[in-house]
């Protein structure tokens, strides 16, 4: 029997069904319905999904496009390669002050169809352009499955221009506002293309999970990214609504693990995550976005997450790497 530490786990995975986080074993996935966290299965419920006793989607969840679900199987990596993360010591830092409307919720328009994003928050261009709006690519995953564009990671002759065609603009919304629906802040228009940029690679491994828009009526504040990561051991901050009604607009965490493919962090152990964070940004102590928030998960009851670092924001808009 293998041990404990060697057992293959998901950590960014939950099972939509029985609620299992992280998922053990082999986890089926749903290729056909949007991107988002619904799509998963563990493998006694996948079972019982074939067996017709349990509903895929989950009943809170939009239908596949084409109503027709395609599973694959994935196995998961070693318990002993990501315990270390929990090591990494975590300090209580005080909060963080963000600038209302630096961060957005967008609305993604493409002809009469509409399809709203989680976050995304607003940039100065360090190519002397107009302001940008970044946010995580899966988040327009709906729209890209509508229109029947594949930008998964699989597919290699996605250029990174058929979905910007599709998208023919973006309203802003304020998502701190009580209401936040009828607090339009702003609007974005062209997408730009951006050819190395893909969803659906094996989480942690996010750092092509990004899409950018032009802005054509600005927010009254804009962000800077930073100009270098933080180091392991870091704290930085989740800048979303927390709640309905709450005050702060940001969630501690710790670095836990950097590299050129990836970057890892961790929440403290009692915090209450708020749902669909994707495309939010995380910031420094001087409130610098040092990455693009991507996708969390669960490991021996603490909360983790992982997103796009600066580096590779700037890499994949054209823009110097700071020294």
């Amino acid at each position: 029997m293998p041990s404990h530490a060697s057992e293959l786990v998901h950590v960014w995975n939950r099972c939509h069904n029985c609620g299992a986080s992280p998922i053990l074993g082999l986890r089926f996935s749903c290729q056909v319905c949007p991107a988002g966290a619904d799509n998963d299965l563990c493998e006694p419920c996948y079972h019982l999904f074939v067996q017709g006793r349990i509903e895929h989607p989950s009943l809170t969840a939009r239908e596949a496009p084409s109503g027709r679900h395609v599973f694959l199987a994935f196995e998961g990596i070693a318990r002993e390669r990501v315990l270390p993360w929990l090591s990494v010591p975590w300090s209580t830092p005080a909060a963080l002050g963000v600038p209302q409307h630096g961060i957005v919720r967008p609305e993604f328009r493409s002809g009469r169809e509409s399809f709203f994003g989680s976050y995304g928050f607003v940039v100065v261009a360090e190519d002397g352009g107009q302001p940008l709006v970044l946010t995580a690519l899966h988040v327009l995953d709906e729209l890209a499955k509508f229109r029947g564009i594949d930008c998964s990671d699989s597919n290699t002759s996605y250029s990174g221009r058929e979905l910007p065609q599709q998208v023919t603009g973006v309203q802003l919304y304020d998502p701190f506002a009580a209401n936040w629906m009828l607090a339009k802040i702003g609007a974005a228009g062209d997408m730009l293309p951006l050819p190395a940029a893909r969803i659906c690679a094996i989480e942690p491994y996010s750092q092509r999970d990004i899409a950018a828009f032009r802005i054509i009526r600005s927010t009254p504040f804009t962000l800077r990214l930073a100009p270098s990561l933080p180091a392991v051991g870091d704290s930085i901050w989740l800048a979303v609504s927390p709640r309905h009604g709450a005050r702060d607009r940001t969630i501690p965490a710790v670095v836990v693990e950097i590299a050129d493919e990836t970057f890892v962090f961790r929440f403290a152990g009692a915090v209450t995550m708020p749902v669909h964070c994707s495309g939010a940004p995380l910031l420094n102590r001087a409130a610098e976005v040092v990455a693009i928030n991507i996708g969390g998960g669960m490991l021996d009851e603490c909360r983790l997450g992982h997103g796009c670092h600066v580096v590779s924001i700037r890499h994949h808009l054209g823009w110097k790497t700071k020294p």
